[in-house]
């Protein structure tokens, strides 16, 4: 699924660079959905590979979850998420 992610600078609390978001491995993350239960007790991994960056901080990205059991009813058009290191949150986005 296409997807907008803004990634958080180091200055917010994110990332001092966004990751490459390009080659092998692609870059994995926990992802956490808008309404969706808490990080701590529900949390999935997002793949995330990036089509086009217009700016470094901004991109658009194909999304899917690492593994097919994840709860794919989750990837639905116009959905926010959020993006976390850890606690520390990386990026917000929304599923195109």
């Amino acid at each position: 699924m296409r997807a907008h992610i803004e990634w958080m600078r180091s200055d917010e609390g994110g990332r001092d660079r966004p990751p490459s978001g390009e080659g092998s491995p692609p870059y994995t993350t926990v992802v956490r959905f808008d309404g969706e239960s808490d990080l701590a007790t529900d949390a999935w991994s997002l793949v995330v590979e990036k089509i086009e960056a217009p700016d470094p901080y901004s991109w658009t990205a194909d999304v899917r979850f690492l593994v097919d059991e994840a709860p794919q009813e989750l990837l639905t058009s116009g959905r926010r998420f959020e993006l976390y290191e850890g606690k520390r949150l990386v990026a917000v986005g929304t599923l195109k």
